[in-house]
């Protein structure tokens, strides 16, 4: 329930009391001290899911939009019909008033310290837990990172075409996760020189890093599905924190993945990971502003101060800015596509080989795709294949085979791996299925390399 109260003109009170009555809403009226003569303090009750209906009504009959308005928690109410009027509108959406969704989001941002402090040690702890290889660790990074509270005030000051609140919160996503990136640099940089963590480690051996270091169609799904649900959750009566948690899963690990490639020197896993990591950001901004734009929210008028600026210096920085995420949403759009494409072409020749009735018997277990360093565009990628084979099958030329269809396939040169798992069968009615049966096992991998002019080691 929330306990409304609005300033109104002695002129329209008549007008005002007369929706509050229609709606059977229960309700006081005050006249207002001798410095507000000519005006009237009422107050009345509404359920939460009612509140947007009830100003418009309010508005329609000539309250000012910038009337004094207030809307406050109550913990419970009693007046006549009360259950048939809480009833009524718990049928209807549960969307909250436009107004409370901009206060709702702004109540959830911390003070730039506060905030800064929390992306550095959430950062700090994650590329801990990526480092230790502990998904727990990473896991309550997670729950500390406040970077959903600058995530939903960007949608809602797209939606509300609120220029300073969506400039604040770009701003405040760029420079929190920048501050985490730095945390993660020095932490990596220091266990490395110190020995915690062998300095001949590579990090796309560190398995949890390995995950992170290019951007894919599913992180795309992550975070459109994350951005959506805190959205929703902000306009509604959902739990935004809970859904904070896993725009911060998408985000915070990354962005450790990213200093532990620039500690170690490796361009592979800090552009890589970079790259998920502003693909992954553009996808929640999308996904939360998809969902209030759903949800029914827009400016309460068309707002040109958007794009209208009181001094040059101003308007320099925003439009600056804005082409600036223009530029790179431009950038690792195309490039995002062209990786997307390559590696399912990859997968689809792979599919098509392991088909033919020759390899019957194999099955893909995974197809990782390896690049060298920034110039891989010129440089062939590794592609190791990993597939399961009964004990004893013996298939030499798949890596050749692999490496002209996935060729064929793609147009760019390959450097293919193929990693054997072995596994026992017993067939029914064999003198295998008379003896005791073992516990069944994984043989250690055996690799396979396609041997061709490229010189592939």
């Amino acid at each position: 329930m929330r306990l409304v109260q609005i300033s109104v003109p002695d002129d329209e009170r008549d007008a005002v009391l007369s929706v509050i009555r229609d709606r059977e809403l229960g309700h006081t009226v005050t006249p207002e001290s001798d410095d507000h003569e000519g005006r009237t303090f009422v107050q009345f009750i509404v359920p939460a899911d009612a509140v947007e209906h009830v100003l418009e009504d309010l508005h329609a009959a000539g309250l000012d939009q910038e009337a004094y308005t207030v809307s406050l928690d109550a913990e419970f109410s009693v007046f006549p019909n009360f259950d048939e009027v809480q009833e009524r509108w718990a049928k209807t959406p549960n969307k909250i008033a436009p107004r409370a969704l901009r206060s709702k989001a702004k109540d959830m941002r911390l003070n730039t310290r506060s905030y800064l402090w929390m992306m550095f040690l959430s950062t700090v702890i994650a590329t801990a837990g990526l480092l230790q290889g502990s998904p727990a660790v990473v896991v309550g990074s997670m729950v500390l990172a406040p970077i959903v509270s600058p995530m939903l005030t960007t949608s809602v000051g797209a939606v509300r075409n609120d220029r300073d609140m969506l400039v604040t919160s770009i701003h405040q996503q760029a420079i929190g996760l920048a501050v985490g990136i730095g945390g993660a640099i020095v932490l990596a940089y220091l266990m490395r020189q110190l020995g915690v963590v062998p300095q001949g480690l590579a990090a796309t051996n560190i398995d949890l890093v390995a995950s992170r270091v290019s951007p894919s169609i599913l992180a795309v799904v992550v975070g459109l599905a994350s951005g959506t649900a805190a959205a929703f959750g902000l306009a509604t009566k959902g739990q935004v924190s809970l859904v904070g948690v896993m725009i911060a899963a998408a985000l915070i690990p990354t962005a450790g993945a990213v200093g532990i490639g620039v500690a170690w020197g490796s361009p592979l896993v800090a552009v890589g990971a970079t790259l998920l990591l502003v693909v992954t950001i553009f996808a929640i901004n999308i996904g939360g502003v998809s969902m209030l734009w759903y949800l029914g929210y827009r400016p309460d008028q068309v707002d040109d101060s958007l794009f209208t600026f009181d001094d040059a210096r101003r308007a320099a920085v925003v439009l600056a800015t804005v082409a600036l995420v223009v530029l790179a949403a431009l950038v690792v759009s195309v490039g995002f596509y062209q990786q997307s494409a390559f590696e399912r072409s990859i997968n689809e020749a792979t599919s098509d080989v392991l088909d033919r009735e020759a390899y019957s018997d194999v099955s893909v277990t995974s197809v990782n795709i390896e690049y060298g360093s920034l110039g891989s565009l010129l440089e062939a990628p590794t592609v190791t294949v990993t597939v399961s084979r009964p004990t004893g099958e013996q298939y030499p030329g798949l890596a050749a085979v692999l490496d002209q269809v996935i060729t064929e396939r793609t147009g760019r040169p390959v450097n293919v791996r193929v990693a054997f798992e072995e596994y026992d069968r017993s067939d029914e009615g064999s003198a295998a299925s008379s003896r005791p049966s073992a516990p069944a096992r994984l043989s250690d991998a055996t690799t396979s390399v396609a041997p061709h002019h490229r010189g592939v080691a």
